[in-house]
């Protein structure tokens, strides 16, 4: 069944196969494009981000610079001995440094402050944010946010004074204004602080991105999904105030336009594979079921039935093929008795000829043999030889009956050998067949040229004691005869040799015996029977005969 629709299966499968090989293209094409823009986007988050950083950490610095700029100040290394100086001389020391610090603030673009604590005097020089004391050495050159006055403090703290530079939480909220782009919200953040944000973040955003907030590292980037929206979140630590600038983006805005071309994109396929189907259903009413038709009087042909005719009418090209086909299958019901009767007679003549090319050949050497054996007076082996020769050619001159049993043709085979063990002593034979086999139909003279063969060629040359064996086997149906001896046998380069020119017609310079008892195998049995040359482990030769059971021939 499938065989008769395989065209309309395999359009149906190349279509499926096209359709989803374009739709895994594309989408591996869209998914790689989209991952570019992600990380596109990401690396823009990140450098904008740390374009913001790096401006916080350049201005802090900065800060930190004027704390250092004014411990190289000389007069300030007069301020742990204060208390040693007139009520003048301290005024005027606290004055000229009020003054430095109020210029070095001012030489800064940042907002910001600078004082003095004198542990001397108990008090501020300058102007500072916080009234009390200096702080321990704990808090020194660590940047900390003084929540209630909402201002960064920063301390050098030194023997007998402590110097303070602060400046206001605004300066941060103004750069992160500045940051601010259509869709995303930057913040500052630090564990166990306030958040620092520009002056239009959205808190609620801000709360719950903080709720699914995961830092690891100095910087890095992660997804998450608000309100069923996916946002970039990028985050930067800054190197100077150890907070976090964290910055998020919805992802979906940047790609929504590559998400409804592919959206588009499979739409497109979609209809295009069931614009294809459709095509395949009109191919299969006006392609496959014509073919069909065709394949279903082919077969009828096959199995004998000439007498089919197509009747269907498609109202296109395969009207044509129909009209043909019955022509065809007219002509052939027509010439199909003759030609299978004239195939009868040749098969049958061939095989006379080739067992008429075979008695000759056995004839010369029995000639030879009586003559032989009349030169030396054995009389025995004369007589011997005459009967079984009689016997022989009333067996092999009945044309009319080319095939036999192969009990009758073994029959033959022990007559030789009786012959040959008369004219040499030294030959000895074996014959192992299963009883089984004796009713085997086998073409005449099969067995008689092989034995022939190894005896000539194999043990008549030999100076010792010779054997030949017959022997046959059968198992599921396949049979096998094996005519074998212990003489001087063939190299394996012979052997390759010899089988190369028994599949070419003979001439006159090799003998006929093989090639035609490998013609007839292939005449009378089915593929795949045939003839094998076996060289032996002990030396010699064998001949194997072997074929399936085909009870056409078997009868």
């Amino acid at each position: 069944m499938l065989k008769q629709y395989r065209t309309f299966y395999s359009v149906l499968l190349l279509l499926a196969l096209t359709t989803t090989i374009v739709i895994v293209m594309y989408t591996f094409t869209i998914n790689t494009s989209l991952s570019t823009v992600k990380e596109d986007i990401q690396t823009n988050n990140l450098n904008r981000i740390r374009f913001v950083a790096n401006n916080l950490d350049h201005s802090v610095r900065q800060l930190d610079m004027l704390g250092i700029a004014l411990e190289a100040d000389s007069k300030l290394s007069l301020l742990p001995s204060i208390e040693l100086m007139d009520s003048y001389d301290q005024v005027k020391l606290i004055r000229e440094l009020t003054d430095k610090m109020n210029l070095q603030s001012f030489s800064e673009g940042w907002s910001n402050r600078i004082a003095i604590y004198s542990t001397v005097l108990k008090q501020w020089i300058g102007s500072s944010p916080t009234p009390q004391g200096a702080p321990d050495r704990a808090a020194e050159d660590k940047w900390m946010l003084d929540e209630t006055k909402q201002t960064f403090l920063s301390y050098r703290i030194h023997n007998g004074y402590t110097i303070q530079v602060s400046f206001p939480r605004e300066n941060i909220q103004q750069m992160l204004d500045q940051a601010t782009v259509a869709h995303n919200d930057p913040f500052f953040y630090k564990p166990g602080n306030p958040i620092i944000a520009n002056n239009g973040a959205d808190a609620s955003r801000i709360g719950k991105i903080l709720n699914k907030l995961t830092l690891s590292g100095s910087e890095g980037t992660f997804t998450v999904n608000l309100d069923g929206t996916p946002y970039m979140v990028n985050y930067l630590l800054s190197e100077s105030l150890g907070w976090y600038l964290i910055d998020f983006v919805p992802s979906d805005e940047a790609l929504q336009p590559i998400v409804k071309t592919k959206n588009f994109f499979y739409a497109a396929c979609v209809a295009l594979f069931l614009a294809g189907v459709l095509i395949a259903v009109f191919l299969y009413r006006k392609v496959q079921i014509p073919i069909v038709t065709l394949l279903k009087g082919v077969r009828l042909l096959k199995h004998g039935d000439f007498s089919y005719r197509i009747k269907r009418v498609s109202n296109n090209e395969f009207d044509f093929l129909y009209e043909n086909f019955n022509d065809m299958t007219a002509q052939i019901e027509a010439l199909i008795e003759k030609v299978y009767k004239e195939k009868i007679a040749s098969r049958e003549a061939m095989v006379k000829q080739l067992q008429a090319q075979i008695n000759p050949h056995f004839l010369y050497n029995c000639l030879f043999f009586i003559n032989n054996m009349n030169r030396l007076g054995n009389d025995e082996a004369v007589t011997a030889m005459t009967k079984n020769l009689a016997e022989y050619f009333r067996y092999s001159t009945r044309l009319d009956e080319p095939v036999t049993t192969l009990e009758k043709e073994l029959g033959v085979v022990r007559n030789y050998l009786e012959i040959q063990s008369l004219r040499m002593d030294r030959l000895r034979y074996e014959i192992d067949i299963p009883e089984s086999m004796l009713r085997l139909r086998i073409p005449k003279l099969l067995l008689q040229p092989l034995v022939e063969n190894s005896v000539i060629h194999g043990i008549e040359n030999k100076k010792n004691a010779g054997l030949v064996t017959v022997t046959g086997s059968a198992k599921d149906g396949e049979f096998e005869l094996r005519v074998a001896d212990d003489g001087k046998g063939m190299s394996e380069e012979e052997i390759q040799e010899l089988l190369g020119r028994l599949r070419l017609p003979p001439d006159d310079s090799m003998g006929r015996a093989l090639w035609n008892v490998a013609q007839r195998m292939s005449v009378h049995f089915d593929s795949p029977s045939g003839m094998e040359i076996e060289p032996r482990s002990e030396g010699g030769l064998a001949v194997v005969l072997h074929w399936k059971a085909s009870p056409s021939k078997e009868e």
